[in-house]
């Protein structure tokens, strides 16, 4: 089982609506009932981040993170967002 973190600002909003959009994606590609997404604000990012395999963020990441990180703002704009689908794949898959 995949651990992914969502973070935004409050751990509510943004994060809410990338969660949607990157689990649909997900199920798309096989990977249903193989991960789970856990919403933060990205002030505990850093620590949550520590047991996690993927952290996506709509805010400014802070330094120091011991898992791999993938800019979820491209799953707001829609811009770039192929690319970073391709990025959650690849780690997800490793």
């Amino acid at each position: 089982m995949k651990t992914i973190i969502l973070a935004c600002g409050s751990g509510i909003a943004t994060s809410t609506a990338v969660a949607k959009k990157v689990s649909d994606f997900l199920d798309a590609n096989g990977l249903a009932g193989q991960y789970t997404i856990t919403q933060c604000a990205i002030a505990e990012a850093v620590n949550r981040a520590s047991s996690a395999d993927l952290l996506i963020s709509t805010t400014v990441v802070p330094d120091g993170l011991p898992c791999p990180y993938v800019n979820g703002v491209p799953f707001l704009t829609g811009m770039g967002r192929p690319a970073a689908e391709q990025q959650i794949l690849e780690i997800l898959k490793k």
